[in-house]
């Protein structure tokens, strides 16, 4: 009986390993990678440009983060926010050109041999086709309210009395 139910306790801490690792948001497993890398001169004061710029799209400034329209001028280190219906071309050195959609964050890192520019698109601002409630949620937190009691229940040692 015993045996049982330290499986059952070890088979719930499994369960819920597992749990965690489904549903840990990609995010945390990702990786920076440079989406290009651009050869630019160390002497450059601006490195690239905002062309086309439509809607929300902020840059960081000495002050914090700031609009900017088309035209704007690019220096390394700079961050790049897009709003929800904004949308931006980002030219930088001679090799990198990007279109930049909705609800994305362009980061601009100097590295050695050039500058790093990475698109970061949250996989949160995906929206599913149809509007329905999704059940999801539901399903993992009373998987969790389960998990959780039978993992109480198979770590309680009764010691009922057993005819032997």
């Amino acid at each position: 009986m015993r045996i049982r139910r330290r499986f059952g306790a070890v088979f719930v801490f499994v369960v819920f390993a597992a749990e965690g690792i489904l549903v840990a948001t990609p995010d945390a497993f990702a990786q920076e990678t440079c989406s290009c890398l651009a050869t630019v001169p160390a002497s450059a004061g601006a490195i690239g440009r905002l062309t086309q710029v439509q809607g929300n799209v902020q840059m960081s400034q000495a002050g914090g983060y700031a609009g900017v329209g088309p035209e704007a001028p690019v220096f390394s280190g700079a961050r790049i926010m897009t709003g929800a219906e904004a949308s931006a071309l980002l030219a930088v050195g001679a090799n990198c050109a990007f279109d930049i959609p909705g609800n994305t964050t362009v980061k601009v890192d100097p590295v050695e041999g050039g500058i790093c520019v990475s698109l970061d698109t949250p996989v949160a601002t995906v929206v599913p086709a149809s509007s329905e409630p999704v059940m999801l949620p539901v399903l993992l937190g009373g998987a969790a309210v389960g998990g959780a009691a039978a993992l109480i229940t198979g770590l309680q040692d009764d010691d009922d009395a057993v005819s032997r």
